[in-house]
Parts: structure tokens; C-alpha cells; sequence
């Protein structure tokens, strides 16, 4: 009798263990995602969020319950990431880098790449409409000393205008940080004369002919890159769903971003999150060729999906820069700071091809009207 009772608490002991797993396995995960809905280089996760629960269950497990968070500019997304109010975030390089180094307070890790651009998404230099024509960019960025100029800090905008005004002796009589909406206000009043502004606004000032594009970073060997971060304590405690999430950004890359047959769908679902943009100039920002007296390149943008060698060079000048002016305290990455072991493992699994591909930038005749 006394061996019946003990073999019926080992059982009812492992039965209780097993229920206990599985009430844990079902328990929601909350996963908020950090993205700014304007920037090109995040445009897979704006993607995302339209395509909505019944695509996501095709890649994540059930207990993930997705939160999209949209934010002003790249610095609110990593303090949110830091306060742990954010487990995964789109952002540009500057931030990227910059979350990467604050491991006493959150181990954020670059993890994959959302688009890698030759600096046509990010570096892009716009003047009044009224300003003077420039025969060269070296002219208009000579033309910046003692004048108005803006841009959003702490971002990929930042960062290349930090580094042409170094490089090139350039001192403007103020230079402004403002968010995207404040600069196109005031280039319209005219109380600006410059800024660097991502791709989206610029199709928009473009439109409304209050400011046009004298140079971006392709001239200047600037390129400019969207970095998928995570944190890594979120990866370690939830790493099928940190797999499954860049098995569907993957997908989104090829499926969307890479086929033409869905760039008009790309560009409707652009302009339903953000108000005040036409379909037409969210397809410009993705998918129309700047002109090269402006500055523009033959490709647009393109898709290593991974940190490839031109991506880590890219990000390795940028620790190097932001040191020298003294924006963090490394001239390099930490151990594990650029870790994309995970999208390397998903792109083998799913057999994916490396890069994924490219966009050549297209006239801007064949925009959706």
C-alpha cells in the first residue's frame, strides 16, 4: 500500500510538472517592436505590421502577442529598448551603434539588416527652393557656412551632417536639431535653409516644390544602412520567436521589397500609416532613382539581409566616428555587439540566396499616380 502511495505522488508530482509546462508554454509573450514608419530603411516592418496577426502566426508561436510602437525618430526607440519597453527595434545606423554601447544598463545586439542603401535612404542633403543652383555638391555644402541648417538628432540624418561638416570645414551659423515634421514647416515658412532628411519627407518637400536635393552620401562614400537590434535577453528567453521574426522579415525583403509586383501595394500600405503622404511619394522614397546631378546612384537600395563585409565596414567607421566627437565612449564594437549569427542560420534554413538582392532605382514616370 505504502509503495502504491509513493508511485501516485511520483505521478501526481510529473503530471502537475508536465500542466505546469504547458500552462507556461501558452502564457503570452508581449513583443513590442520599435520602428519609425516614415524612414525607408524600416519599411518591412511597416509592411509587417499592415500584413497583420494572421501573417505573423504563419512565423512566430501563438503566445507571441505583437505590439507595434511607431516612433518619432531612431533615440526614443532605443531608450525604449534600454527601459526594456521595447524587445526588438528598426533603426539606422547612429542609433544602432549607439544602443550597442550602453550594455550596463541593456545588451542590445545589431542582428540583421533591413536595407543597406549607397546613402540614399538617410544622407540626403536638401536646400530651399530659392536657393542658389550649385554646379557640384561640394559647392552646396560649401554654401552651408553661416547658414540654417537642420536636422533630426541622434539619427542616421545626424550622423551625415556631423560628418561632412568635419570633413569638409563646413560651419553653419546654427545647425538645429528638429523632428521631420518641424523641418518641412520650416523649410516651407522659410526659416531654414537647409537640412538632411530621410527619403520619405523628401519625396513630400520635393512634391510641394519647398525644397529640392543637392547631394547624398553616395557622392560622398557615406553609405547608410537599416539595422534590425534586439535585446539579447529577449533572444536567450524567446528564441523561437526571435528566429521566427527574422524568418518573416526575410520574407518580407524577398517577397515585397524585391518583387516588383507588389510595390504598389508596398507604397498603399506606406501612405495608410502615415497621414499627410501620397501613395506616390512613398513609392518614390523605395523605388524612384534620384537624379544623378543630385546626387543619385543607380541603385537605390539593396538587401544583404545579414552584416556582410560592407555593412560591418560601415558600421565599424561609424563606432570609429561618433567616438572622435565624442557621442559614445568606444572607438569599436564589444563582443557580440554585431551578432547576425541568428540571420544567418534562418537565410541557410530557408535556403536563401546572400544578398537577397537589389533595387535599381527607377523614373519617377512610372510612380503610381
Amino acid at each position: 500500500m505504502r509503495a502504491t502511495r509513493i508511485v501516485g505522488f511520483a505521478a501526481a508530482t510529473a503530471l502537475a510538472a508536465a500542466l505546469s509546462t504547458h500552462a507556461s508554454a501558452q502564457e503570452k509573450v508581449l513583443v513590442r517592436i520599435g520602428y519609425q514608419p516614415w524612414w525607408a530603411g524600416g519599411i518591412s516592418a511597416v509592411v509587417i505590421r499592415a500584413l497583420g496577426p494572421e501573417f505573423w502566426k504563419k512565423y512566430v508561436p501563438p503566445q507571441a502577442e505583437i505590439e507595434f510602437q511607431a516612433s518619432p525618430q531612431g533615440p526614443v526607440i532605443i531608450n525604449n529598448m534600454l527601459a526594456g519597453k521595447n524587445e526588438i527595434g528598426y533603426m539606422g545606423d547612429m542609433p544602432a551603434v549607439v544602443a550597442t554601447t550602453k550594455q550596463g544598463i541593456a545588451d542590445i545586439r545589431m542582428v540583421a539588416v533591413t536595407s543597406f542603401s549607397p546613402g540614399q535612404m538617410c544622407h540626403l542633403l536638401m536646400v530651399r527652393q530659392d536657393a542658389p543652383v550649385f554646379k557640384s555638391p561640394a559647392e552646396a555644402i560649401q554654401w552651408l557656412g553661416g547658414k540654417v541648417v537642420a536636422a533630426p538628432k541622434g539619427g542616421c540624418t545626424d550622423l551625415f551632417f556631423r560628418t561632412i561638416m568635419k570633413e569638409r570645414g563646413v560651419q553653419p551659423k546654427e545647425y538645429q536639431h528638429q523632428g521631420v515634421e518641424a523641418i518641412i514647416t520650416n523649410f516651407r515658412a522659410k526659416k531654414i535653409d537647409a537640412a538632411v532628411i530621410p527619403d520619405l519627407p523628401r519625396a513630400r518637400l520635393e512634391a510641394e516644390r519647398a525644397a529640392r536635393v543637392v547631394a547624398t552620401g553616395h557622392q560622398f562614400n557615406l553609405p547608410d544602412a537599416g539595422i534590425l537590434v534586439m535585446r539579447q535577453d529577449f533572444m536567450s528567453k524567446h528564441p523561437d520567436i526571435a528566429k521566427g521574426w527574422l524568418r518573416m522579415e526575410l520574407h518580407v525583403q524577398q517577397h515585397y521589397l524585391l518583387d516588383r509586383k507588389n510595390w504598389d501595394r508596398v507604397a498603399e500600405i506606406g501612405a495608410e500609416q502615415n497621414p499627410g503622404y501620397s501613395k506616390q511619394q512613398v513609392w518614390l522614397s523605395q523605388f524612384g532613382r534620384i537624379p544623378e546631378v543630385q546626387g543619385g546612384s543607380p541603385v537605390k537600395q539593396s538587401f544583404p539581409f545579414v552584416l556582410d563585409a560592407s555593412v560591418k565596414d560601415k558600421m565599424i567607421n561609424a563606432y570609429r566616428f561618433l567616438h572622435e566627437i565624442k557621442v559614445i565612449d568606444v572607438d569599436r564594437p564589444r563582443d557580440g555587439a554585431m551578432d547576425d549569427s541568428l540571420a544567418r542560420q534562418v537565410a541557410a534554413d530557408e535556403k536563401a540566396r546572400l544578398p537577397l538582392g537589389e533595387i535599381v532605382g527607377q523614373p519617377a514616370g512610372n510612380a503610381p499616380k
